[in-house]
């Protein structure tokens, strides 16, 4: 049993329309944001990605048995990040791809599926069209009992679009924060951008936008949105891609690299007396025994004094009108850029 609780995310990339409302962007895609009720325990009022705790029945073994007909299921037996690690299941990759999904379509209404006589399995996906009133209805029998999720399936002849998920990020929530989420991030890839429905009795979400990724940051540095710290640090990773074509090769070179693996980013927190920073692993600064069990930390040590060659950190100052988290990223030691790990983008978003 782990001492947190395990989600998954969905970081939906969909070709931006036109029409831009939010002013211009670099970016040719947006990214969907759901704001968090002002009533809600855990962070009240962010803004996040769809998704959601992991629940008993996405490990259900009926699963398997529905889908191995139409998807090369052993795909899904390989553990490509370390979150599989912690689940006994045949196909841990596909337990969070379907909480991911499920999740999503509970708090937006947009479902990832294929009708099961499709013969498409197109990695990069697109929304389900039904009607509205069996949107709702079925999204009323799941958010109340996740185990209707495959009966829905089941009744309506659908799958999850499990094929279509990229594994992305992983983070173990640091220690300043009041619940500890374990949570594997995905990306879908959608030829454009769909309308969220945000059900009239839904107590966590109160609304959703498509935004892109410089966009965003602009409205977090003026507060009229809020992030937590792994979407801050995502939408900087996701500076190094304006093209939507660039992001899905990067991703499908990562899917096809038996290498590559998902690890587990925990950050450490330090209480300077000027700033907070929040140490992401490869920081020269990062305890070589950190763990799960790791506080605050507290030092003396000025926001120079604490400065170092090798940076992989988030720094949000004490005082002043606008105390946002801005990510610091530099690595002078490593003059070899590897093309399976995506840094944050340098030098802020200035410069783009």
């Amino acid at each position: 049993m782990v001492p947190w609780r395990q989600s998954a995310s969905l970081i939906l990339m969909g070709k931006k329309q036109i029409n831009n409302i939010h002013g211009q962007s670099l970016f040719d895609y947006s990214t969907l944001f759901l704001k968090r009720s002002p009533n809600m325990r855990f962070a009240p009022n962010i803004s996040a990605f769809p998704g959601g705790k992991l629940d008993q029945c996405d490990l259900s073994l009926e699963w398997p048995k529905y889908l191995s007909s139409s998807i090369n299921i052993d795909r899904f037996s390989k553990r490509k990040a370390d979150i599989y690690k912690d689940v006994d299941h045949p196909y841990p990759g596909l337990v969070f791809r379907l909480c991911a999904i499920r999740e999503t379509f509970e708090e937006t209404g947009l479902l990832l599926a294929k009708s099961r006589t499709s013969s498409n399995s197109d990695r990069h996906s697109s929304m389900l069209n039904l009607s509205n009133e069996l949107i709702n209805k079925w999204r009323d029998r799941i958010r109340h009992d996740a185990s209707q999720f495959i009966v829905m399936c089941k009744e309506i002849d659908i799958e999850p679009a499990v094929h279509s998920l990229f594994e992305w990020s992983q983070y173990l929530a640091a220690a300043i924060a009041k619940v500890r989420f374990d949570t594997i991030f995905y990306i879908v890839t959608l030829p454009n951008t769909y309308p969220c429905s945000i059900a009239h009795d839904d107590h966590e979400t109160v609304s959703a936008d498509w935004l892109e990724p410089d966009i965003a940051v602009r409205k977090y540095r003026e507060n009229s949105i809020s992030f937590l710290p792994p979407q801050i640090y995502e939408l900087a990773r996701l500076g190094n891609f304006r093209k939507l074509s660039d992001l899905i090769e990067f991703l499908s070179k990562c899917d096809n690299d038996s290498k590559h693996h998902i690890q587990r980013i925990l950050g450490i927190c330090y209480k300077l007396p000027e700033a907070m920073v929040l140490l992401m692993p490869g920081d020269e600064h990062y305890p070589l025994d950190a763990s799960f069990t790791t506080p605050v930390l507290s030092t003396n040590q000025t926001l120079k004094d604490f400065d170092s060659k090798i940076q992989n950190r988030l720094v949000m100052m004490n005082k002043g009108d606008n105390r946002k988290w801005e990510v610091h990223c530099k690595d002078t030691d490593n003059t070899e850029k590897d093309q399976l790990y995506i840094k944050p983008l340098l030098d802020g978003w200035e410069k783009l």
